[in-house]
């Protein structure tokens, strides 16, 4: 492997330079020390891969934190816990998961209501889309504001899935506006916070309505008794469960509100290349 050393990005919002290599001891596709930093980390080898998940985290996650296994949001220990599941799923298949911290993410509330920093960051979501194997089933899953970054970037990204988890919405008024025609899924946990966000839509702020409304047209899944909003990918929870069968096509076995999952007929989807 060679290593991986972008240039001077100048501002933390410049694109980044996706490639294979190796920084701190990790595989890494893309590295970026400047401002708070950015880091997208590979488990498993997704240039193999027959289904690759990229986890997408909300709110205060950067490469100064992302070591740290101890933190609620933790989305290095999120995407080892995913990548297990979906082994224990689809054990003869090949898997993978990255971990994309590839923008700058929101820095609280205040932040967190604003369309632009999930704009720019759904820029180089759809590059690293278009970055992994064509060969590859690939899923994105978005937390909280990640969900945004994941809709903002369906329109132009080589995407089979997308599951967005305790989302404050897609950062579009309806599903006809994310321009995806492959499966849309969604959570929402018992516990979970988020539902109180409010759901306006107005200029650059607001992530208009939760996708799990009535019509919007995502498939519904259950999670468990998960305790919180950063629970999602909790060990041996149902969320979690439900998450790799989607990822690795086992829908027959997502359990959905309202009963077991019916099978999703494969969607190809067209995609023009980002420069």
């Amino acid at each position: 492997m060679i290593a991986v050393n972008p240039p001077s990005l100048g501002v933390v919002e410049g694109p980044l330079c996706y490639g294979r290599g190796v920084r701190r001891g990790v595989r890494v596709l893309a590295f970026d020390e400047s401002g708070p930093g950015r880091i997208v980390e590979e488990l498993g080898d997704a240039a193999e891969a027959d289904h690759v998940a990229v986890v997408v985290p909300g709110n205060d996650n950067d490469l100064g934190n992302y070591f740290d296994q101890a933190r609620l949001t933790r989305p290095r220990a999120n995407a080892a816990i995913l990548l297990e599941e979906m082994r224990r799923q689809a054990p003869t298949e090949r898997v993978a998961v990255v971990v994309w911290v590839g923008y700058r993410t929101p820095r609280g509330f205040g932040e967190a209501v604003m369309r632009a920093p999930a704009e720019r960051g759904a820029r180089d979501l759809v590059r690293l889309t278009r970055f992994l194997p064509s060969s590859a089933r690939v899923t994105l899953v978005g937390h909280s504001y990640g969900a945004v970054v994941c809709g903002l970037a369906l329109s132009r990204a080589r995407v089979d899935e997308c599951v967005v988890l305790g989302s404050p919405g897609l950062g579009v008024r309806d599903r006809d506006a994310l321009g995806f025609s492959g499966n849309l899924w969604a959570a929402l946990g018992p516990k979970d916070w988020i539902r109180f966000f409010p759901r306006g839509y107005v200029g650059g702020v607001g992530h208009g309505p939760s996708p799990l409304r009535s019509g919007f047209g995502a498939r519904v899944f259950t999670t468990g008794d998960i305790p919180g909003h950063c629970s999602y990918y909790r060990s041996g929870s149902e969320s979690v469960r439900n998450i790799a069968r989607i990822a690795v096509g086992r829908y027959e076995r997502v359990s959905v509100v309202g009963g077991r999952s019916e099978p999703v007929p494969a969607v190809e989807v067209p995609g023009s290349v980002v420069a």
